[in-house]
């Protein structure tokens, strides 16, 4: 099976994807330093659920056809050609998925390695990262595999509705409070859940104790 033209040039360099990744964390360090104390990430685009998936697919050692879905307002008539194109992609350029920057490099795209670079960033930081949906589960894959520290900087907010959400958050070991079949992503899902990680901060630290509302409970 020989390899398109497509498949082999939509594969970005390792160079730019080093480069991505360190300006992206070096933004989120700057955000600590501007006061900012919690991120999220999302993204907005168009046939970036491919990508994902092939990413997906490399870093969980799954076959393309448990991963690719139909992503949104894409016909499900077309579901196998997306298939195809992934395996394709994957079978051409040859990702090495011990080694996440080689994955971004070449069955990635730049949304996703400054979404990887941010989570980075981040945990450098100690800062914590609300995760969105698919496209953020696959960054954090890979954000993972550079600096498996990362994971503890990690909140999953939604469980996505893309087919290949269930196997990536298995194998990130995280399990998303809300189940709200949230498809579009743009960081919506993140957004909402930044309210319950308020709420969690805020009863971990103001809430008050039975002794200081002088609560006394019978023996």
């Amino acid at each position: 099976r020989g390899c398109g033209n497509i498949a082999q040039t939509a594969a970005m360099s390792r160079e730019q994807a080093e480069t991505l990744l360190v300006k992206s964390a070096t933004l989120a360090m700057q955000q600590v330093e501007n006061g900012v104390r919690l991120l999220g990430v999302g993204e907005l685009g168009i046939a970036n659920t491919t990508p994902a998936a092939a990413i997906v697919s490399v870093m969980t050692d799954s076959d393309p056809e448990c991963v690719v879905g139909i992503g949104a307002n894409f016909p499900s008539d077309q579901l196998q050609h997306k298939v195809s194109v992934v395996r394709r992609a994957i079978d051409c350029n040859q990702p090495n998925a011990d080694d996440g920057i080689d994955v971004l490099a070449k069955v990635g795209g730049f949304d996703l390695a400054g979404m990887t670079g941010l989570m980075l960033g981040a945990a450098a930081a100690g800062l914590p990262v609300v995760l969105d949906g698919f496209l953020s589960y696959a960054s954090a894959l890979v954000a993972c595999q550079i600096a498996p520290q990362v994971h503890d900087y990690l909140i999953p907010s939604h469980f996505s509705a893309e087919k290949g959400a269930r196997i990536a958050l298995a194998q990130l070991k995280l399990e998303p409070y809300l189940q709200l079949e949230m498809r579009l992503g743009e960081g919506s899902g993140a957004a909402v859940a930044m309210h319950i990680v308020d709420a969690a901060c805020a009863a971990y630290n103001e809430i008050g104790s039975l002794a200081d509302s002088n609560i006394v409970l019978p023996v």
